[in-house]
């Protein structure tokens, strides 16, 4: 993975980001920081709490948002996550509410606050990772390299959550079994059941067939034509 920066932010922050990896100091077309893996990447917007508040009542955000959402690529990459990061404290900004009528105006500050994160979320669709501060940053900016790298970012839900609960969706339900078989596991029982419509399919294809599945060699489908026959 690389990590690409805009040249506008500070070189704290840039500090903060060489402690995980190498930085390329770039000036972006949009956002702050791009993850890049293969042929995609990951944009991240860094917003400091005070710029959150002043774009929120300017309603400059809505406008980098929309930006946001209609770029499919940068430089060449495809942009498969789109990612608003809050950095520090809403309670800093509480000595700005003016002093008369102090709840009800603390009240309108609170739900403006969270109009807007909502707005982000469900209008915008782009999700949002508050960290209160350097070192929440840090270990936010760590994390979703080293889920990205892992792929983590794009996995089902695992079926341990759904064990003890008895209502195992249908494909989960497919992809569990199947994941059972020895040398399978959930992520080549994923990729069988992409291949394949059904578990009968699989069932019923050759060892020929079953090579054609993304991860299966011969040995692996050896496996599973013996499990079924």
């Amino acid at each position: 993975m690389r990590l690409l920066i805009d040249h506008r932010e500070g070189n704290r922050i840039i500090e903060v980001a060489k402690r995980i990896c190498e930085v390329e100091i770039v000036q972006l077309p949009l956002g702050d920081f791009l993850i890049v893996g293969g042929d995609s990447a990951v944009i991240i917007e860094r917003k400091t709490s005070a710029d959150f508040v002043s774009s929120v009542r300017s309603n400059r955000l809505w406008e980098q948002l929309l930006r946001f959402m209609k770029t499919d690529e940068i430089w060449g990459y495809e942009i498969k996550r789109r990612i608003l990061v809050i950095h520090g404290d809403f309670e800093d900004h509480l000595d700005l509410i003016p002093p008369m009528y102090p709840k009800r105006a603390l009240q309108a500050f609170w739900s403006s606050m969270m109009g807007a994160q909502l707005e982000t979320l469900f209008v915008y669709d782009t999700p949002i990772v508050v960290v209160e501060n350097d070192e929440a940053f840090y270990a936010f900016l760590k994390t979703i390299i080293k889920r990205e790298e892992e792929g983590k970012n794009v996995k089902m839900p695992e079926a341990r959550w759904y064990r003890k609960r008895g209502g195992l969706p249908v494909k989960d339900g497919r992809r569990f079994l199947l994941g059972a078989i020895p040398l399978i596991g959930e992520s080549l029982a994923g990729n069988l059941l992409d291949h394949f419509d059904s578990i009968a399919d699989i069932a019923n294809a050759s060892l020929e067939e079953l090579q054609e599945v993304q991860g299966i060699g011969k040995k692996k489908a050896a496996k599973i034509y013996e499990i079924f026959h």
